[in-house]
């Protein structure tokens, strides 16, 4: 057998243990909108929001290792619209009226993306599901990161991906976005039974996704949970909680976040870490990010630790 043979068989054989009978396409669903409403803080109706596409590419949003385009309702995902529309029912199932007629909140969309990676049939399918958008505030422009990252060892078929690795992402970008949409122009926030609710429905069930929503809530009643959490030995609740507070923008707590990055032994948990501390958007947080990200070393970790802080800075 001749070098050149060996060499194509193994590049077929480490594309077949990639994509362990990958589909090319998948089939993802809308994401229902979150069921806790915001107090009446303020009465009356709020400008609409309105997207506009700024990417440098335009036609790609999932790619990576493996070709895993999304469709909706049969059609290709268009990702920007697709925010736009459920950005605005998460804005309405919380209880914000958006007066069509109004002056509208513009917001240029940078980056939106979902970038896949897998080493081999062996190891979990992983996406990255990335948002950069500026939003245009009276108080000038405000810049909006969102950063999830899954990931799911497929046993039987790579239908078992589609929930935890697109579907899921995908609702956690809009509801994060909205959320932080709702932090810089309307400053909604659900009340302080809703929190304790949140808490022990957390304490019970042990759902992280219920962490997630104490960071979307913009009430800071949930910070001193959110930091119980930091230590728990389920990975996805910490990552929420960690998350959260860069959502709730708990600027008192960014000691807690280096400290988090610090010890932390898993790149989810220091990337959570410096995502949280980049919402924060402090003078001495940013300049920690920078310090970190002239550490890193050559590896996938750096090129994932820039993708991230890029979102950003």
């Amino acid at each position: 057998m001749t070098l050149a043979i060996k060499q194509l068989l193994a590049v077929a054989l480490t594309s077949a243990l990639m994509g362990g009978c990958a589909p090319s396409s998948y089939q993802v669903t809308a994401p229902a909108p979150s069921n806790i409403g915001y107090e009446k803080q303020t009465s009356g109706n709020f400008s609409p929001v309105q997207l506009d596409d700024k990417r440098a590419d335009t036609q790609t949003f999932s790619y990576g290792v493996l070709k895993a385009d999304l469709k909706l309702d049969k059609s290709m995902l268009a990702p920007v619209n697709f925010l736009q529309e459920n950005t605005d029912k998460e804005l309405a199932a919380r209880g914000i009226n958006l007066n069509a007629v109004a002056a509208p909140i513009k917001v240029d969309v940078h980056q939106l993306a979902m970038r896949n990676h897998r080493t081999n049939a062996y190891t979990p399918f992983i996406t990255f599901t990335m948002l950069s958008a500026d939003v245009h505030t009276s108080q000038g422009t405000k810049r909006i990161g969102v950063f999830v990252k899954r990931g799911k060892v497929p046993v039987w078929s790579f239908d078992e991906i589609i929930e935890p690795t697109l579907n899921e992402p995908l609702s956690l970008l809009v509801k994060e976005f909205a959320a932080k949409l709702n932090n810089l122009v309307y400053q909604q926030q659900i009340s302080d039974a809703d929190v304790s609710a949140l808490i022990a429905r957390v304490k019970q069930s042990n759902d992280y996704l219920d962490v997630y929503q104490l960071g979307f809530g913009n009430n800071k009643a949930a910070v001193p949970y959110l930091k119980e959490l930091l230590t728990s030995k389920d990975e996805y609740l910490r990552l929420a909680a960690i998350s959260s507070l860069g959502n709730l923008d708990a600027e008192a707590e960014l000691d807690t976040l280096k400290d988090v990055f610090n010890t932390a032994d898993s790149w989810s948990d220091k990337a959570m870490a410096i995502k949280a501390i980049a919402d924060l958007n402090l003078e001495d947080g940013n300049r920690f990010i920078r310090d970190v990200q002239s550490s890193f070393k050559d590896s996938k970790e750096k090129d994932w630790g820039n993708m991230l802080i890029s979102l950003y800075l």
